[in-house]
């Protein structure tokens, strides 16, 4: 996003801390915490969190390893004590989900994306311990917002405030499709 912004393709982004303070200026708009996604009859439905001596011996969908939340994820899984057995990497988040789908494995992912997939009738529970994502709206340091941008980022905090906290991912993932509120 952050190149998307300096080159002058977009004026206003959304992207996760930590941002280069000299390249760019943001106003926070939410925070995520981790969360585990399976398949409904996984082991893991019967639990109310997924704690890393959990995924030992699971087979884990993940994102590739050059992105940050990868290393978030597995950082605190090694930090525990546990090697996680990584089936299939992909390198956009949305993959994961027809994989875990498919009952291949299991995925971390951070709240806000898991909210996503509703539709493919998954199961998530929090994971601990977490890592924590700071959402921010951003643009080019030193530029003045217009009206228009100034009411496209009041619209972006407005989005982020509707999203329920961390506590409610499960209930809100098992939800019909319909029903899932944005």
């Amino acid at each position: 996003m952050g190149e998307h912004i300096l080159s002058g393709r977009v004026d206003l982004g959304i992207s996760r801390l930590p941002l280069d303070p000299r390249l760019f200026e943001w106003a926070p708009i939410g925070s995520a915490h981790n969360v585990c996604i399976f398949h409904p009859k996984h082991r893991f439905s019967r639990q109310t969190c997924v704690e890393a001596s959990d995924l030992a011996g699971e087979t884990i969908v993940d994102i590739d390893p050059e992105f940050a939340s990868h290393q978030m994820n597995f950082n605190a899984l090694r930090f525990a004590g546990v090697e996680p057995d990584i089936l299939v990497e992909y390198d956009s988040n949305g993959y994961e989900v027809g994989f875990v789908s498919a009952g291949l494995g299991v995925s971390i992912t951070n709240e806000i994306i898991a909210r996503e997939y509703s539709a493919f009738e998954l199961e998530a529970r929090p994971v601990d311990p977490s890592a924590l994502y700071h959402y921010v709206a951003i643009w080019q340091r030193g530029r003045t917002l217009s009206s228009t941008m100034e009411v496209s980022l009041d619209a972006i905090r407005s989005a982020f405030e509707n999203c329920l906290p961390a506590n409610d991912i499960a209930r809100d993932m098992n939800r019909p499709p319909m029903a899932v509120r944005r």
